[in-house]
Parts: structure tokens; C-alpha cells; sequence
């Protein structure tokens, strides 16, 4: 068992766990499901894309050739040999001279190799098409394969689907996609002193929230979370629900009470589950030291700390990244991240990992980091914050005007 508290900080934390996790397995879903999801494997082009020679403008396919020296003074005259409709082949040839209506997506007139944009031309009174300016050879055309070569990469292996890459798949054809399995993350409530949020208080009593938190937390990522009732506590109950919860999830995550017999309780209960056990018991951070890392049966069991101020910034730094991981992801979510000129100093204590909570705020073209005060139990420090700036163990503190970046939650 680890010792209490021969704390780590969470960069080690978290290289710790992750050489004993392993990704989900995968499945087959039709890609117009796939938002969202995580591709299992790498998408390449079956196809050219776009198939054909398609004009970016709306206005006439052209010879460029007829219209080079056109200007406002003096305009190149081509007769209208009719259009190309959207969706069909071209049925006319261009001879010298001529031009054909062309429409943003749709293809150009035969021997035509470029477009003039409609407000660059008129029609005179007599029919005439008068352009006033001249074009280049591929102006305003996108060429066959210009978007995609066949066997060109598409979407990589880990990457996350979203709108642009599920149209991305939907343009070339890709129906059906393999993609990780959403990762079951049980949430485990523990603490005698924990009631159900319709509960009148009374006695100590305070409404639990972690388990609810928490759980959105995890289905935030795209897992899902599976909320087990609250448990007192008591050894016997916690171990049965818990080995009950490994069993048929790919993560345990304890909120456990606040007092150190319930961290104590918790990391005996992940000892007694099998091997390794704890891994870890306490990080070097502030808040969330009393934070619990283990292992049984390939599982990853976490115990976070009953303060939910503390719960959430551990889960955030900490838990989700070993989410993100056995997910199958690769990429860290860069809208997660902010930069920010911090609103005054941030003191901190060197040998640990400060989470300082921040709001952000708006000043003349400037983001402003503006440290929100309050003691680390405080809910109320949660609503009015938009996120954390971590301060590194090696640092004293963040002087005022030094840019930072902001975590958002």
C-alpha cells in the first residue's frame, strides 16, 4: 500500500496510471451517428474529391484566353452559348469566343478553364456578355482531386468527429466508420454525512454533490457515466459496490466524504480489491491533495477528495486526461484553453501545484484573468469562476500583467 501521503505531483500522477491503462474497444456505426465519437482507425480517400472540374463562382465558364486585356474601358464581348445546370454534364462545347453560365458547385462548359465572376461582367442590349475583367487559366475553378487525392488522409486514428469531419466523410462516401466504444465510468458516492439533494437538512446533513458533478464531467467527454446511489460509510457496503462497479465499467471514481476515515476507508477498499491497488495516496497540489490513485484488474480506480471545489479541479487536471486516454483519444481540446492577462499577483507555494480559480473578464480588447477569493469549499467559488490558472511547483506565483492560460471548465 502506498503511504499516506507521499504525495506526487500530477504530471507524475498521471504518467503513473496511464502505463497501466489500455483504450476501449471499438465498434462499427454508421458515420451519421459518429458525431462526437472517437475514430479507431485512420480514414483515407476511396475517391478523388471533387470529381470533376467545378466552378467556386457563381457567373460564366470562359476560355480565359478570350478575355485577357478586358477592362472597364474596354470589355472583352463573348456570345452566350447557353449554361451548364447544376447537376448535370455540360452539353455544349466553347468555341472561341463563347461563353456558358456557370453556377458555385457545378461543373464548366466543355474546353472552358476558368470562370468569370458575375459582377466582373454585364449583357449589353444586344446579347453580348461584356467582361470587364480578365481571368487566368483555373481562376475561380476548383479542379478535380484539389480537395482530396485518392489514398490522401482524411480523419486520423484517435481524432475526434466533428461537424467538419463528419461532412469531410459524407463528401467522400464514408458510411460506415470504426470508432472506440464510449468508456462506462462508474461514479461512487460515499460519506455518512451525504443526503439527497430533496432532503430537508438537518444534523450535520449536506446535500451531495459530486455525484452529480462529477458524472456531468464524464459525459462532457463523451463517456458515459454510471451513477451508483450514495453509500455510507461502511467497508462492507463500499467494497460490494464497488468490485460490483469494476466489474461492468472501465473506470471507478470515488467522491468520498471529507473526513480522513473516509479517505482511509476508500484507499482499504481499493487495496482489498486486487492488484496493484493504491497507487498513489495524495498529490502535491492545492486544493485536491487528498486525492487517491489505484489500480485493480486493469481498471483504473480514483478516489477524489469530498470538497467538490477540490473534486472538480482534480477531475479536470487530473482525471480527465486518463479519460481522454483510454477513450482512444489523441488530442488534448485546445478550446479548452484560454490566454489571459492575470488581474493581479498570484502567490503560491513552491513544492506543490497550485489551482488558483479564475473568471475571466473583458477589458478593451484585452482578456483579463481576475482571481476569484473564497475559501476551497465553497460551491459559490465554483459559479463565479470560468476556470483555473495552475501555478507550477517550481513557482513562487504569477506577478500581475504576466499572460497566462486559463483552463476552462
Amino acid at each position: 500500500m502506498a503511504d499516506f501521503f507521499n504525495v506526487i505531483s500530477p504530471p507524475e500522477a498521471i504518467d503513473l496510471m496511464s502505463k497501466n491503462l489500455s483504450v476501449v474497444d471499438f465498434e462499427l456505426i454508421n458515420t451519421e451517428d459518429s458525431f462526437g465519437r472517437i475514430l479507431s482507425d485512420p480514414i483515407f480517400s476511396q475517391e478523388e474529391s471533387p470529381s470533376f472540374d467545378r466552378s467556386s463562382m457563381d457567373g460564366y465558364s470562359v476560355r480565359a484566353s478570350d478575355t485577357y486585356g478586358a477592362s472597364d474601358a474596354l470589355p472583352a464581348y463573348l456570345e452566350l452559348a447557353g449554361e451548364v445546370p447544376m447537376g448535370r454534364a455540360p452539353e455544349l462545347i466553347l468555341s472561341p469566343g463563347e461563353a456558358a453560365t456557370a453556377y458555385t458547385g457545378g461543373m464548366l462548359a466543355s474546353n472552358a478553364d476558368a470562370v468569370v465572376m458575375v459582377e466582373h461582367t454585364k449583357i449589353s442590349p444586344s446579347g453580348l456578355l461584356e467582361v470587364y475583367r480578365p481571368v487566368a487559366a483555373g481562376e475561380n475553378v476548383i479542379v478535380a482531386g484539389e480537395d482530396f487525392q485518392k489514398g490522401d488522409p482524411v480523419v486520423g486514428q484517435g481524432h475526434l468527429i466533428k461537424h467538419a469531419e463528419l461532412g469531410a466523410l459524407m463528401s467522400l462516401g464514408t458510411t460506415k466508420v470504426n470508432v472506440y466504444r464510449r468508456p462506462n465510468i462508474a461514479v461512487i458516492s460515499s460519506g455518512d454525512e451525504l443526503v439527497e439533494p430533496g432532503t430537508q437538512l438537518a444534523g450535520g446533513k449536506i446535500r451531495d454533490v459530486n455525484l452529480y458533478s462529477i458524472g456531468a464531467l464524464v459525459e462532457n467527454l463523451g463517456a458515459s457515466a454510471n451513477r451508483f446511489p450514495r453509500i455510507p460509510d461502511e467497508y462492507d457496503k463500499l467494497f460490494e459496490v464497488a468490485n460490483r462497479a469494476a466489474q461492468i465499467s472501465d473506470m471507478v471514481i470515488f467522491t468520498a466524504g471529507s473526513s480522513v476515515s473516509s479517505r482511509d476507508l476508500t484507499a482499504k477498499v481499493i487495496n482489498d480489491m486486487g492488484n496493484p491497488g493504491v497507487l498513489a495516496h495524495g498529490l502535491s497540489v492545492k486544493p485536491g491533495k487528498p486525492t487517491i490513485l489505484g489500480m485493480s484488474g486493469g481498471k483504473p480506480i480514483i478516489g477524489l477528495p469530498g470538497n467538490p471545489v477540490s473534486a472538480i479541479t482534480i477531475f479536470s487536471a487530473v482525471v480527465a486526461p486518463l479519460i481522454r486516454f483510454i477513450s482512444g483519444a489523441k488530442e488534448t481540446p485546445i478550446d479548452k484553453v484560454i490566454e489571459a492577462v492575470v488581474d493581479s499577483d498570484l502567490p503560491s507555494s513552491s513544492g506543490r501545484t497550485d489551482y488558483v480559480r479564475i473568471r475571466l473578464a473583458y477589458d478593451q480588447g484585452t482578456v483579463r484573468a481576475v482571481p476569484v477569493h473564497g475559501k476551497s469549499n465553497l460551491i459559490s467559488t465554483l459559479l463565479s469562476s470560468d476556470g483555473y490558472v495552475e501555478i507550477d511547483a517550481d513557482s513562487s506565483g504569477i506577478y500581475q500583467g504576466t499572460t497566462v492560460e486559463v483552463n476552462l471548465d
